[in-house]
């Protein structure tokens, strides 16, 4: 039996209402469920202190998400999913222009449309319709390889995102090949986030998977929904055993990992 609380119930309402569709419930455990609809990605849904991930048997896509996303970015998260499930607005990467942007502009996007923390990167490369950002690219800086050439540099996406409620269609390739313009890099690599995809979206551009990390702990404090990387955490939690954690109300929260994936233009 799923133990079914009002900021479940309250998400459930809201991505139904979203989606246009009625999702059928089934519990894998008291603290973890699965939301199915017809035609929709399959979800799993996961309360707070659920433990590791759950692998469930699905011929639809599946995503997991976390009881305190749902708390702190709704928004964020229920048009992630409608743009996975086909319902945002389309646009063709034709219709945009790409340009360098400066970090304000990239961390300011990315605050308020992506999921993650945002990052400052050192290049950042955005697409704009008519003058409005629709989609952002964060980079690092570039490094050296020691296997390969002196002049060889790998360089990683960080983040990108489009606009929420917009998909920006060929837009990823439009900013990775203005990047590749730009710096004549030796591949770029990037980290796919396994609780969303299964990389197969960058395979289709080009990458290649080069291996995979291993799941992340993170740690929620349950009274504010705050969710801390470890050495993010306040110093007086930090010092203390994960039973003291819990005992003074933080839990930790599982991913399912990441797959790395590898870009290659240059083999010397």
């Amino acid at each position: 039996m799923f133990n079914v609380n009002s900021s479940f119930y309250k998400f459930l309402m809201a991505l139904q209402a979203k989606l246009h569709a009625e999702f059928n419930l089934e519990a894998l455990s008291p603290s973890a469920c699965l939301l199915h609809a017809d035609g929709m990605p399959d979800i799993v849904y996961y309360l707070c202190g659920a433990g590791e991930r759950i692998a469930v048997d699905s011929t639809a896509r599946c995503i997991h998400i976390d009881e305190d996303r749902g708390i702190k970015q709704p928004d964020l998260l229920l048009n992630r999913i409608a743009a996975l499930a086909g319902l945002a607005q389309r646009i063709h990467a034709r219709d945009t222009v790409v340009a360098r942007i400066d970090k304000q502009m990239a961390m300011a996007f990315q605050e308020d449309h992506h999921l993650q923390v945002a990052l400052p990167g050192k290049y950042r490369f955005g697409l704009f319709r008519e003058g409005e950002l629709v989609a952002v690219a964060v980079f690092s800086g570039g490094r050296k390889m020691d296997n390969k050439a002196a002049d060889y540099r790998s360089y990683e996406l960080l983040r990108f995102c489009h606009k929420q409620g917009m998909q920006v269609v060929g837009g990823f390739s439009k900013l990775i090949d203005a990047f590749q313009q730009a710096f004549d890099p030796g591949d770029i690599m990037t980290y796919a986030d396994k609780d969303w995809t299964d990389g197969s979206s960058y395979r289709k551009t080009g990458f290649a998977i080069a291996g995979e990390t291993s799941p992340q702990v993170f740690w929620v404090d349950t009274r504010t929904m705050q969710r801390y990387y470890e050495q993010a955490l306040p110093v007086e939690i930090q010092q203390k055993p994960a039973e003291e954690r819990r005992n003074r109300g933080f839990v930790p929260v599982y991913n399912s990992g990441s797959i790395k994936l590898v870009k290659a233009y240059k083999h010397a």
